[in-house]
């Protein structure tokens, strides 16, 4: 559901329908609210926080093996 900023009953429909603002968009009439259901499109910030802890992983442990590695060919 799309509303104006400045149109009260549109987003006090959209709010008596538990929709929660989503983003703002810029159109043809000027800029809108998006509204949607809760919860809608946040399943992928889990995989992101997913794929960043794996990559922290993999920092971590390649710096530990480079580390390693020198030590042992050290002077």
């Amino acid at each position: 559901m799309a509303c104006e900023p400045s149109d009260r009953a549109c987003t006090e429909v959209a709010r008596s329908k538990d929709l929660e603002v989503r983003c703002e968009q810029t159109c043809e009439g000027g800029p809108q609210l998006v509204y949607c259901p809760p919860d809608t499109g946040r399943a992928d910030s889990q995989v992101v926080w997913i794929l960043l802890a794996v990559a922290i992983l993999l920092a971590v442990g390649g710096s530990a093996l480079f580390y390693f590695v020198l030590r042992k060919k050290g002077p």
